[in-house]
């Protein structure tokens, strides 16, 4: 259940240890602020567009074409270590206009949730950076088996909330707005989880000598985890909205 940018980094290791042009720290943040800022700007750009009163069609359009074009991206950045620099950043474009489109919709609703999310995210990952940094997590193959464990176990509940949702029976349970947050933290736990795991990839793709061209593989998953953690803190704040916040 690992990010799977990074497990395609794992099963090449053998190959790119040799190289002598390597990987490092400084090129991987640069990579990522890199993908991060077209990400923002692709946000920005459909969020303009928007405002210029697109038809509905349009904007259908764009969520499904940006969700279309980050699944294929990932497809083939998993398949191609060295295509990685393009898909990375065209997964950012797409996925940059989906997530601004989408936060736009929920702002005009709920004014100051998308602001919110993106401050969450930034001490999210700076809080899970730091934890990772600081030695505290020694058993990094434990976070390996929990991350696999709690990630199966979502997969698993997922069919089950999803066959639940088919019998109007569960409805009351459905549509428990505790249950949705309990679940919704699930699923940032897991988040969470998961960057730690990629965070330990990331140093032993240094630490193991890969390729400079593994930078940009790396800043992908990245990126992707990042991203992540976003959608799941804006689910987890539209739930927290519905049950406390006013509407527009």
């Amino acid at each position: 259940m690992n990010n799977p940018m990074f497990s395609n980094i794992n099963e090449n290791q053998e190959t790119v240890y040799s190289k002598s042009d390597c990987a490092s720290y400084k090129g991987i943040t640069i990579k990522t602020l890199i993908l991060l800022f077209v990400s923002i700007a692709s946000a920005a750009a459909a969020i303009a567009s928007l405002y210029t009163n697109v038809g509905t069609n349009v904007l259908v359009g764009v969520l499904i074409g940006s969700g279309i074009l980050g699944f294929i991206t990932i497809l083939i950045g998993r398949m191609s270590p060295r295509a990685s620099a393009v898909c990375g950043i065209l997964y950012a474009i797409g996925e940059g206009a989906f997530l601004g489109s989408l936060s736009l919709l929920l702002e005009l609703v709920y004014p100051g949730i998308a602001l919110v999310a993106v401050i969450s995210t930034i001490v999210v990952f700076c809080a899970m950076l730091g934890l990772f940094a600081s030695g505290v997590i020694r058993n990094k193959s434990k976070i390996y088996g929990f991350t696999l464990t709690l990630g199966i176990s979502i997969i698993l509940m997922t069919l089950v909330m999803l066959i639940m949702s088919i019998f109007p029976v569960f409805d009351p349970i459905m549509n428990n707005l505790g249950v949705m947050i309990a679940v919704e933290a699930l699923f940032l736990i897991y988040a969470c989880a998961m960057l730690l795991t990629n965070f330990n990839e990331a140093q032993e793709l240094v630490k193991g000598g890969c390729d400079k061209s593994y930078e940009w593989c790396c800043s992908f998953g990245l990126l992707i985890s990042i991203l992540y953690i976003y959608v799941e803190i804006l689910r987890l704040l539209l739930i927290i909205y519905q049950l406390f916040g006013d509407r527009n």
